[in-house]
Protein backbone atom coordinates (compact mmCIF):
# COMPACT_ATOMS: atom_id res chain seq x y z
CA UNK A 1 0.00 0.00 0.00
CA UNK A 2 2.88 2.07 1.45
CA UNK A 3 4.29 1.39 -2.43
CA UNK A 4 1.81 2.34 -4.32
CA UNK A 5 1.13 5.31 -2.39
CA UNK A 6 4.57 6.44 -2.82
CA UNK A 7 4.45 5.39 -6.85
CA UNK A 8 1.17 7.46 -7.23
CA UNK A 9 3.07 10.39 -5.32
CA UNK A 10 5.64 9.87 -7.72
CA UNK A 11 4.24 9.80 -10.95
CA UNK A 12 1.67 12.95 -10.04
CA UNK A 13 4.49 14.71 -9.20
CA UNK A 14 5.90 13.92 -12.10
CA UNK A 15 3.65 14.65 -14.70
CA UNK A 16 2.96 17.97 -12.42
CA UNK A 17 6.33 18.46 -13.38
CA UNK A 18 6.15 17.99 -17.12
CA UNK A 19 3.61 20.50 -16.87
CA UNK A 20 5.22 22.98 -15.20
CA UNK A 21 9.00 22.28 -16.76
CA UNK A 22 7.30 20.84 -19.83
CA UNK A 23 9.35 20.77 -23.02
CA UNK A 24 9.48 22.46 -25.95
CA UNK A 25 7.33 20.20 -27.52
CA UNK A 26 4.04 21.16 -24.92
CA UNK A 27 1.31 18.96 -27.25
CA UNK A 28 3.17 15.64 -26.00
CA UNK A 29 2.98 16.52 -22.40
CA UNK A 30 -0.77 17.54 -23.34
CA UNK A 31 -0.69 13.97 -25.13
CA UNK A 32 0.06 12.60 -21.79
CA UNK A 33 -1.83 14.14 -19.61
CA UNK A 34 -4.93 13.34 -22.01
CA UNK A 35 -4.32 9.80 -22.02
CA UNK A 36 -4.05 9.83 -18.65
CA UNK A 37 -7.55 11.13 -18.24
CA UNK A 38 -9.12 8.90 -20.85
CA UNK A 39 -7.37 5.61 -18.98
CA UNK A 40 -8.46 6.72 -15.56
CA UNK A 41 -12.12 7.11 -17.02
CA UNK A 42 -11.97 3.85 -18.93
CA UNK A 43 -10.50 2.34 -15.53
CA UNK A 44 -13.40 3.63 -13.59
CA UNK A 45 -15.92 2.30 -15.89
CA UNK A 46 -14.06 -1.20 -15.23
CA UNK A 47 -14.45 -0.93 -11.87
CA UNK A 48 -18.32 0.47 -12.07
CA UNK A 49 -19.33 -2.75 -14.56
CA UNK A 50 -17.52 -5.47 -12.02
CA UNK A 51 -19.47 -3.95 -9.37
CA UNK A 52 -22.73 -3.85 -11.36
CA UNK A 53 -21.53 -7.75 -11.98
CA UNK A 54 -20.98 -8.42 -8.36
CA UNK A 55 -23.99 -6.92 -7.44
CA UNK A 56 -26.51 -9.29 -9.07
CA UNK A 57 -28.80 -11.09 -6.78
CA UNK A 58 -28.30 -14.62 -7.41
CA UNK A 59 -31.99 -15.37 -6.26
CA UNK A 60 -33.52 -13.32 -8.77
CA UNK A 61 -30.94 -12.61 -11.64
CA UNK A 62 -31.80 -14.59 -15.12
CA UNK A 63 -29.09 -15.95 -17.76
CA UNK A 64 -29.86 -12.47 -19.99
CA UNK A 65 -28.68 -10.45 -17.03
CA UNK A 66 -25.23 -12.83 -16.37
CA UNK A 67 -24.51 -12.41 -20.23
CA UNK A 68 -25.16 -8.42 -20.18
CA UNK A 69 -23.05 -8.03 -17.10
CA UNK A 70 -20.17 -10.16 -18.22
CA UNK A 71 -20.30 -8.26 -22.24
CA UNK A 72 -20.03 -4.83 -19.72
CA UNK A 73 -17.30 -5.88 -17.79
CA UNK A 74 -15.88 -7.48 -21.55
CA UNK A 75 -16.28 -3.70 -22.76
CA UNK A 76 -15.23 -2.26 -20.02
CA UNK A 77 -11.40 -3.82 -19.99
CA UNK A 78 -11.24 -3.80 -23.82
CA UNK A 79 -11.42 0.11 -23.25
CA UNK A 80 -9.26 -0.16 -20.31
CA UNK A 81 -6.67 -1.74 -22.33
CA UNK A 82 -7.15 0.45 -25.18
CA UNK A 83 -6.48 3.46 -23.00
CA UNK A 84 -3.89 2.46 -21.48
CA UNK A 85 -1.67 1.39 -25.14
CA UNK A 86 -2.69 5.03 -25.63
CA UNK A 87 -1.05 6.71 -22.09
CA UNK A 88 2.06 4.32 -22.65
CA UNK A 89 2.54 5.31 -26.47
CA UNK A 90 2.06 9.26 -25.43
CA UNK A 91 4.07 8.61 -22.68
CA UNK A 92 7.13 7.26 -24.57
CA UNK A 93 6.80 10.08 -27.30
CA UNK A 94 6.88 12.36 -24.60
CA UNK A 95 10.49 10.79 -23.99
CA UNK A 96 11.51 11.06 -27.14
CA UNK A 97 10.63 15.00 -27.66
CA UNK A 98 11.93 15.19 -24.32
CA UNK A 99 15.26 13.17 -25.38
CA UNK A 100 15.60 15.42 -28.80
CA UNK A 101 15.44 18.65 -26.07
CA UNK A 102 18.09 17.30 -24.34
CA UNK A 103 20.38 16.86 -27.95
CA UNK A 104 19.60 20.43 -28.84
CA UNK A 105 21.35 21.54 -25.50
CA UNK A 106 24.27 19.99 -26.84
CA UNK A 107 23.46 20.95 -30.47
CA UNK A 108 23.10 24.81 -29.40
CA UNK A 109 26.29 25.21 -27.18
CA UNK A 110 29.31 26.84 -28.44
CA UNK A 111 32.11 25.35 -30.01
CA UNK A 112 34.05 27.04 -27.03
CA UNK A 113 32.19 25.87 -24.53
CA UNK A 114 33.81 24.22 -21.40
CA UNK A 115 31.91 20.93 -20.65
CA UNK A 116 30.67 21.95 -17.70
CA UNK A 117 28.87 24.88 -19.02
CA UNK A 118 26.89 22.08 -20.92
CA UNK A 119 26.30 19.80 -18.53
CA UNK A 120 25.25 22.42 -16.54
CA UNK A 121 22.89 23.48 -18.98
CA UNK A 122 21.57 20.12 -19.21
CA UNK A 123 21.34 19.00 -16.06
CA UNK A 124 17.80 20.23 -15.81
CA UNK A 125 16.53 18.40 -19.17
CA UNK A 126 18.06 15.09 -17.79
CA UNK A 127 16.17 15.84 -14.76
CA UNK A 128 13.28 16.19 -16.44
CA UNK A 129 13.99 12.87 -18.30
CA UNK A 130 14.25 10.88 -15.32
CA UNK A 131 11.12 11.75 -13.74
CA UNK A 132 9.02 11.04 -17.06
CA UNK A 133 10.79 7.73 -17.48
CA UNK A 134 10.25 6.92 -13.84
CA UNK A 135 6.69 7.64 -14.64
CA UNK A 136 6.49 5.58 -17.75
CA UNK A 137 3.59 2.81 -17.43
CA UNK A 138 1.70 4.46 -15.07
CA UNK A 139 -1.36 6.68 -14.40
CA UNK A 140 -2.31 8.67 -11.86
CA UNK A 141 -5.87 8.67 -11.05
CA UNK A 142 -7.81 10.81 -8.46
CA UNK A 143 -11.07 8.97 -6.95
CA UNK A 144 -12.52 10.50 -3.88
CA UNK A 145 -9.67 12.50 -2.85
CA UNK A 146 -7.30 9.48 -2.77
CA UNK A 147 -4.89 9.53 -5.48
CA UNK A 148 -4.30 5.96 -6.80
CA UNK A 149 -2.01 4.61 -9.83
CA UNK A 150 -2.41 2.04 -12.41
CA UNK A 151 -0.59 1.00 -15.95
Amino acid sequence: MKRSLCIGVTALVSVSMLAACGSDDDDSVSDVQDANAEFCEDLTAYVGSLTAFAALDPTAATKSDYENAADDVKSARADLAESRADLVGAELDNLEAQADDLDGVLADAPDDAVAADIVTAAQAQVTQLQASAAAVNTAVCTAGGATTTGG
